[in-house]
């Protein structure tokens, strides 16, 4: 944290309590000054005072007997304690201006005075999360370094603590948070167990981003019965929903595309392939791969895209597809492109409203 001068102190403040090793971290926010308190319960002595204190810092896990404190000037003055009693004191006011939900929590604590009460008389707000959750939860409300758990699991339960409490901005640096640190998942597991974990804790942005990589994915409702170590049942359900919904919507989509004059035959602009009957406005091998992708979605690849013009040369047909223009090519496949991405965005629109809001509460 910074100084008064805006610069970060140079080293800590630590000292050593019987079993415990206590790190203080001064501050500013604003023109308070501000102490951060950790302390840690620490098995040897063989560890220096400065390993110790980083090893306790990059820590995905709220460390035993965790204190998170703001004090001072216009610091801690109520305390957040975990389902499994770890203590949060902190200034209320940074709560209450990230969360409508905890705002009213905190208004009703300090209107019972007679109810719970932490250490130093602060007022004790109880909530329903671990104290790893929130650990990682007040990173991103605080301005301290930031982190999210390292499993799929905790995230994704992250995630639906800051939905829960309606942190629109917390929200949405989680999110973007996930998405430096993870490469987006491609693998079918992967993406079936972001989707389980998306219907199980109410993420509908996430549960829809995994559908949509799922139908990359050749699938039939037997497939499906391979996931059940993965989800359950009624999941597996709206997934197979998302996807038949998917396959109507994308073909309708689709024949439009192929039919109207102002789809795939105004990206062709004029190119026709020569060894195509004369009425023929589409060359047979695009029309034939743009009918496959309705029936099969997975099929939405560039690679498959260039596959089937490839096998329609190597088969000896002598026409102008040889020398298609590369810009040709691209008009093609961008118009394409944004016809499918819109029926996909139809779809989310249908899943969102008539399948995740029967799991998922508004």
């Amino acid at each position: 944290m910074q100084d008064a001068t805006g610069a970060f102190p140079a080293t800590p403040h630590f000292a050593v309590l019987g079993a415990f090793r206590l790190l203080r971290l001064d501050g500013y926010f604003g023109s308070s000054l501000v102490a951060l308190y950790v302390t840690r319960s620490y098995k040897t002595t063989s560890t220096s005072t400065l390993q110790a204190a980083s090893n306790m810092l990059i820590s995905k896990e709220p460390p035993p007997n965790f204190l998170f404190e703001y004090s001072g000037s216009g610091g801690a003055d109520i305390i957040l304690r975990s389902h499994d009693s770890h203590h949060f004191r902190v200034p209320k006011s940074y709560i209450i201006d990230s969360s409508p939900v905890l705002k009213e929590l905190i208004h009703k604590t300090l209107d019972f005075p007679n109810g719970a009460s932490g250490e130093a008389s602060h007022p004790l707000v109880q909530l329903a999360e671990s104290g790893a959750i929130l650990h990682s939860l007040l990173t991103f409300i605080f301005p301290v370094t930031s982190f999210v758990p390292s499993t799929a699991e905790d995230a994704m339960e992250l995630l639906s603590v800051a939905q829960k409490y309606q942190m629109v901005s917390v929200l949405a640096h989680i999110r973007d948070r996930i998405a430096r640190q993870n490469p987006p998942f491609t693998k079918l597991d992967s993406a079936v167990h972001i989707y389980s974990l998306g219907q199980k804790y109410g993420l509908r942005e996430e549960a829809l981003q995994a559908a949509q990589t799922i139908l990359k994915y050749p699938m039939d409702i037997a497939d499906l019965e391979d996931k059940l170590d993965i989800m359950p049942g009624p999941s597996l359900y709206e997934l197979w929903k998302f996807y038949q919904n998917t396959r109507a919507i994308l073909a309708s989509d689709l024949v439009e595309f192929r039919t109207s004059s102002s789809g795939v035959s105004d990206a062709l602009e004029g190119f026709s392939c020569s060894a195509a009957a004369v009425s023929s406005q589409i060359p047979h091998w695009l029309d034939d791969y743009i009918k496959s992708i309705g029936d099969a979605p997975h099929l939405f690849d560039f690679v498959e895209f260039n596959m089937a013009l490839a096998h329609h040369i190597r088969n000896g047909y002598r026409c102008s597809c040889e020398s298609m223009p590369n810009q040709t090519i691209r008009n093609v496949w961008e118009a394409l492109a944004t016809v499918v991405h819109s029926s996909f965005e139809k779809v989310s629109e249908i899943h969102v409203d008539e399948s995740l809001t029967t799991l998922i509460p508004s």
